[in-house]
């Protein structure tokens, strides 16, 4: 990996002391809800004047609802306009990952329509944006990493890649999260790490679930050797999981500090 990040996980005032006295990053989730510029204009200058001192930034985008290959262009539009948001959020906060959902729903529409319309709206939305402000595609309902296989190899932009997140493949895929880093590979630049017992997205912390974390960690690196991890559990399992990363060799001193 290149770097551990923590995910505030909606959490900005609790999970920040964390990233500051661990050195690492910070992935900002308050405004995966579209509203919150709108109800609460102070955050984002607050949240940046608070980060100040931290050079890795994420954001994660509004996700709800928002298809980007749905057969209904007013849903594309209202799609594109969220994300934008996003994006606008992102660069006031100089935030240079984005995450944003991939929003596949298996057996609504078929791929093969799905991904042209997909593959079109993203290179549409490229277009202006800078070089060096990277977007990553979350794995959320797909049942396999295919769709995003072809989606990410379709659009073909150094700026596009997946987000794995590996709690969502485990209970929401019939494929086995070793299946998904083996086929998506190098196309896998940012992680979401949080466990589950497989029944639900619970964002536990790792060992609370029943995910082979040290499997994954390894094939992660020799599969994914460039991609960013973020601790996405829930707050009061952050420690514990870095915790475990740092106990089972995962943070090797000094590489993963800012």
């Amino acid at each position: 990996m290149k770097r551990i990040i923590f995910s505030d996980n909606d959490d900005f005032d609790v999970v920040l002391p964390f990233c500051l006295s661990e050195r690492l990053g910070i992935e900002l989730q308050s405004f995966w809800d579209p509203t919150q510029p709108e109800l609460y204009p102070a955050r984002i200058e607050y949240q940046l004047e608070k980060i100040k001192t931290i050079d890795f930034r994420a954001l994660h985008g509004p996700f709800g609802d928002l298809n980007c290959g749905s057969y209904d262009p007013m849903i594309r539009d209202v799609s594109r306009e969220r994300m934008l948001l996003g994006y606008q959020t992102a660069c006031k906060l100089k935030a240079t990952h984005i995450i944003f959902h991939h929003g596949y729903v298996p057996r609504t529409s078929p791929p093969k329509n799905w991904i042209p319309r997909f593959v079109q709206f993203w290179k549409y939305f490229l277009d202006e944006k800078p070089e060096n402000v990277y977007f990553h595609l979350e794995n959320m309902l797909e049942m396999s990493p295919d769709i995003m296989i072809e989606t990410i190899d379709t659009i073909s932009d150094q700026r596009v890649s997946a987000c794995f997140d590996i709690g969502h493949a485990h209970c929401n895929s019939a494929t086995p999260v070793m299946n998904w880093i083996e086929k998506l590979g190098r196309r896998i630049e940012y992680v979401h790490i949080h466990d589950n017992d497989g029944t639900s997205d619970q964002h536990a912390a790792i060992g609370e679930g029943n995910i082979p974390f040290k499997e994954v960690c390894c094939a992660l690196n020799e599969y994914s050797p460039n991609a960013f991890w973020s601790l996405e559990t829930q707050t009061n399992g952050i420690q514990k999981s870095y915790d475990w990363l740092k106990e089972n060799g995962f943070v090797p001193n000094g590489e993963m500090k800012i």
